[in-house]
């Protein structure tokens, strides 16, 4: 399978090539360049582009569902209803994240997860991001009191095992007694730590990153407020080099001028946009629920009751938007934020989250509005819009 793309504005993310020529042969990118530089060889596809722009695959570290499904729902047709809905929405990589839950019935959403991410090629759900379930009852956000767990080695061993290694990430309170233990144990068995959810105080995050924390999760919500007196997570979030910071760039959950801060702070490469999209992702207004309590979605907003944020409907398409309009970050730091970051974290760099030949070809092109045309995994097209523009031709 050989095709090409011609006349796109190519973000490697590093730099842009305009206009150019991208060929993908079987998984792999086989050539890109200047579109006077490529010659495309006889009887390839071509895909005409003219006018849009071609990034990486988005990889979203914190995802809960979208498209009206959720990655804890008792359904392996769920987890392909949200691998579809997030290809339409340009991402190529997924950690489904799962909430607080007792033993069995998280042990039970794990092992899912990870047979269908085991036994489904070219698929972009990679892996698991479980938030919780040692965290700060204080800082719960929309998870219920009575399933997070007292910090426990064997109980966090029987989880890990239960994940034949797809657990890729763990949101946890440092702070706890007991969450040390945890920490070591998780890290020296590859997990990526992320505080969140947390009260802790500077040293203790001090302490925390000895012990393998090296990721914040969706800064400035579920922590402790910065306060000039008590420096917290965010402060250390904002300080500290060791520490990559996930950002949900909706601006409903940070506003523009404080993303503007994070961003001054901790620049392009410190940052990993993610949505933390729920259920709601993609539907109209209405009530849905998510960890196991109602919620209301109004105008992209996702609430409980009591007004208490629940997730989010975003998608990474307009999050990159979001990071170029209301932050002014140039577009190919914005798209680096959501492709090549977060594939760092996972150690698949080499291959995923870049433009350049002998990586893998997933890829998203997008009009000038960042609306998705066309996704790409692995050299696969998992999406194309119907009525999109572009040009066909043998």
């Amino acid at each position: 399978m050989k095709y090409a793309l011609k006349n796109v504005k190519v973000i490697t993310p590093f730099r842009i090539i305009e206009p150019a020529t991208l060929i993908v042969s079987k998984s792999k990118i086989d050539a890109v360049g200047l579109t006077s530089e490529i010659n495309i060889p006889p009887s390839t596809k071509i895909y005409d582009c003219k006018g849009m722009m071609l990034t990486p695959g988005f990889i979203d570290l914190l995802v809960h569902g979208g498209g009206g499904f959720g990655f804890a729902d008792d359904s392996t047709e769920s987890l392909k209803k949200i691998s579809e809905y997030f290809f339409k929405n340009g991402t190529t990589g997924i950690l489904a994240s799962l909430y607080s839950k007792p033993l069995p019935n998280l042990v039970k959403d794990v092992k899912r997860i990870s047979k269908f991410a085991l036994s489904n090629k070219k698929t972009n759900i990679w892996g698991i991001h479980m938030e919780g379930p040692f965290i700060n009852k204080d800082l719960k956000g929309a998870m219920k009191e009575e399933y997070l767990w007292k910090p426990d080695v064997k109980k966090w061993k029987k989880l890990f095992s239960a994940s034949n290694g797809f657990l890729k990430i763990m949101t946890i309170a440092p702070e706890l007694a007991g969450n040390v233990d945890v920490m070591r144990e998780a890290a020296s068995s590859g997990v990526v730590l992320s505080i969140g959810h947390s009260n802790a105080e500077y040293h203790e995050i001090e302490i925390a990153i000895d012990n393998g924390a090296a990721h914040v999760t969706h800064l400035f919500n579920a922590m402790n407020e910065f306060h000039h007196r008590k420096p917290g997570v965010i402060a250390a979030a904002l300080l500290r080099n060791e520490l990559k910071v996930e950002l949900i760039a909706d601006a409903i959950h940070v506003d523009p001028i404080v993303m503007k801060l994070i961003y001054k702070m901790k620049g392009s490469g410190g940052i990993i946009l993610i949505t933390d999209s729920i259920r709601a992702g993609g539907m109209p207004n209405g009530e849905y629920t998510f960890m196991d309590q109602k919620i209301f979605v109004k105008n992209l907003k996702a609430t409980l009751a009591d007004g208490t944020l629940a997730g989010s409907t975003l998608t990474m398409n307009r999050a990159i938007k979001n990071m170029v309009e209301l932050v002014d970050v140039p577009i190919t730091e914005a798209v680096r934020m959501a492709s090549l970051n977060g594939a760092k974290v996972l150690n698949v760099e080499n291959k995923k989250g870049i433009i350049a030949v002998g990586k893998d070809a997933d890829l998203v092109l997008m009009d000038k509005n960042y609306d998705v045309h066309m996704t790409i995994c692995e050299g696969e097209i998992k999406y194309l819009n119907k009525i999109s523009t572009i040009k066909i031709s043998a």
